[in-house]
Order: C-alpha cells, then sequence, then structure tokens
C-alpha cells in the first residue's frame, strides 16, 4: 500500500498540530546543528570520529533504555515494525556516520549547509517514487530556503575535501530517505521504542566494526571528554525530536487527504 504525502493542495497547516509537527523538526535542526560544533570541540581534544559514533548508539540506547525500564514502559513493536527498525538503522547509520565524520575534513559550516541539501532529495525521491509531484513551483520555494542557508551561514567554508563532502551528503542521502519512506512504518506505535531498537542495531553493528578495525581511544583531554558527552546529548534529544515530528507531520498528511 502505497502512503501519500501531503501536499500543498490538501492544505495541512489548517491543522492544529501542523504547527507543532514544524516546530519539532525545527528544533531538531538545531540540535543536529550543534552535534558538528562539539564535535569538533572534542576532535580538538583529541578524540576520533569512531568514538563519537560509539557513543551516541550507547548514550542514546543507555538514557532511552533507562527511561523504559524506570517507567516500566515496554519497548515491545509487532513484528513488521520490528523488522522495519533494522532496515531504518541503515539511513540512519549513513547519517551519524557521515556527519559526525565530514567535520574531520571539512568546516562545520561547509558541513552544515551540504546536510541540509536533504529536502531538496527529499522532493526528488518523493517524485521518483510517485508519492508527491514535483512542480516548478516547490523546486523554486526549496532552492530560495537553502539559498538563505548558504547566505545566513557564510562564505568561510574553509578546505574543500572531498571525504567530508561525501561523508556529508551520504547522510544527507540517509535523512532524506528516511523522511520518505519511513513514516509509514512509525504510524500506530511507539516512536520511542522504534528508536530505542534502531540505536541498539546501530550500536551492534559499529560496536563489531570498530572490533575487527581495533577498537578505538578514550579522549586524552577534559576538551575532548566535554565535546563527547555535549554531542551525544545533542543527538539524542535531536534524534526524539526528528522521528516525532516526523510521525506528527505524516499523521496531519493522512488527515488532510
Amino acid at each position: 500500500r502505497e502512503f501519500p504525502l501531503p501536499t500543498i493542495a490538501q492544505n495541512p497547516r489548517s491543522h492544529p498540530g501542523y504547527w507543532l509537527g514544524l516546530a519539532l523538526i525545527i528544533c531538531c535542526a538545531l540540535s543536529f546543528g550543534m552535534i558538528t560544533t562539539f564535535a569538533h570541540l572534542s576532535y580538538d581534544g583529541g578524540a576520533t570520529p569512531q568514538l563519537l559514533v560509539l557513543g551516541r548508539f550507547a548514550g542514546f540506547s543507555i538514557i532511552v533504555g533507562t527511561f523504559f525500564l524506570g517507567t516500566r514502559r515496554s519497548p515491545r513493536l509487532p513484528a513488521r515494525n520490528f523488522k522495519a527498525s533494522i532496515v531504518l538503522a541503515v539511513p540512519m547509520m549513513m547519517m551519524s556516520v557521515g556527519y559526525l565524520a565530514s567535520v574531520k575534513f571539512i568546516s562545520v559550516s561547509l558541513a552544515v549547509i551540504l546536510l541540509y541539501s536533504f529536502p531538496l532529495m527529499v522532493g526528488v525521491f518523493a517524485a521518483i517514487s510517485g508519492r508527491e509531484r514535483m512542480t516548478a513551483g516547490k523546486i523554486a520555494v526549496m532552492l530560495v530556503a537553502f539559498g538563505g542557508l548558504i547566505l545566513a551561514i557564510g562564505g568561510n567554508w574553509g578546505t574543500l575535501d572531498w571525504r567530508g563532502v561525501a561523508f556529508v551528503l551520504a547522510a544527507a542521502v540517509g535523512i532524506a530517505g528516511t523522511l520518505t519512506w519511513a513514516p509509514p512504518f512509525l504510524e500506530g506505535v511507539d516512536t520511542l521504542a522504534v528508536n530505542l531498537w534502531t540505536n541498539i542495531w546501530m550500536f551492534v553493528a559499529f560496536a563489531i566494526y570498530l572490533a575487527a578495525a581495533g577498537g578505538f581511544a578514550w579522549p586524552p583531554t577534559t576538551q575532548g571528554w566535554i565535546g563527547f558527552v555535549l554531542a551525544t546529548l545533542f543527538y539524542t534529544v535531536g534524534y526524539i525530536l526528528f522521528f516525532a515530528g516526523m510521525i506528527v507531520l505524516f499523521v496531519i498528511g493522512g488527515v488532510s487527504g
């Protein structure tokens, strides 16, 4: 079954929850934007991208898992959604690894600009999959918004390293793919439980990779630890807001349609 994405003609803005969903996504963007700032701080303090990636998955799983235990809330999911959480871990891993690794090679400002090309990708993916018709007006709006982001951040982008560009574009593709195809698998279930399982799968996969690659090193300085902890906390908050906003807007789109 195909689940249509909301269109302008359906006018989802008239729904009272539309602005809540939009606010959640904006707060998510702000939280994710802070990740690279503190990741860069952590790198300057001697931390490595491998540690930050593993730490964000472990930190999220511990924080949210403790919440489930403390509130005696069950993280169980229907079989269909449980399997979907495994698949969902792939694009979210692309986002996590790509975004954090990118600032090891390029400036934070350039990483943010390239990451937020994902709305353009969502439009392309939605059009290719037949979920939403792309019009010249929508393309113009997205390009203007992307151009405004570039002007707001400024043009001091530092060294252009292809590795950083490739990493952050992979992250943008991961976010766009999640926004395009994940919402139907989140409807009617506990999205926090989906988040928990997705991060557990990412933690297990990345821990296996690190074990094979030779492990990781702890930050040697206080600055490295501060950046590591704050980057992990902002990831946890942003990740929860991302899925909360996505499901709110998806449900509104279904009601409007």
